[in-house]
């Protein structure tokens, strides 16, 4: 039945494939359907203008489906990494250069600092608490200091 469907219908069954594929795009969260989608129509309008073989058909499906995953990644692939405010969301980051008291002495390399509402684990060369130490850098939640100058 299908096959009988896809033979009455003949290009144009690449359209309604490519239709059929943008409409899931719709529902299936990424770009996976996308490209295919655009595939199948291209081809589509192609077999409209120009009468060839079901092979070739899918052939130039094929190739088409290829290229345009691989120039869609290309294109998107920095797409939304920067905003107006990067480090929104990277709050060690935000705090390197900052000064703050400690909050508990650093021994054996690893102490605490207050900041605002919230207690940071720090590492960072033993000093007692109260010296005020400056943020160099973060290994995760840990953040790296040195005594402030």
């Amino acid at each position: 039945m299908i096959l009988q469907a896809i033979a009455a219908l003949g290009a144009w069954s690449w359209v309604v494939l490519g239709l059929v594929l943008l409409g899931l795009e719709i529902l299936v969260p990424g770009t996976f359907f996308l490209w295919f989608g655009v595939a199948a129509a291209l081809v589509g309008v192609a077999a409209l203008l120009v009468d060839f073989a079901w092979q070739a058909q899918a052939i130039a499906f094929v190739v088409l489906a290829v290229a345009l995953v691989l120039l869609g990644r290309r294109f998107f692939a920095g797409a939304g990494q920067r905003g107006a405010q990067p480090l929104l969301n990277d709050r060690p980051t935000r705090l390197i250069g900052r000064t703050y008291p400690l909050a508990e002495a650093i021994e054996n390399g690893t102490g605490r600092v207050r900041i605002d509402d919230s207690v940071w684990r720090v590492r960072g060369p033993d000093l007692p608490a109260g010296t005020r130490v400056r943020i160099t850098g973060h290994d995760g939640a840990v953040l790296t200091v040195e005594p402030a100058p």
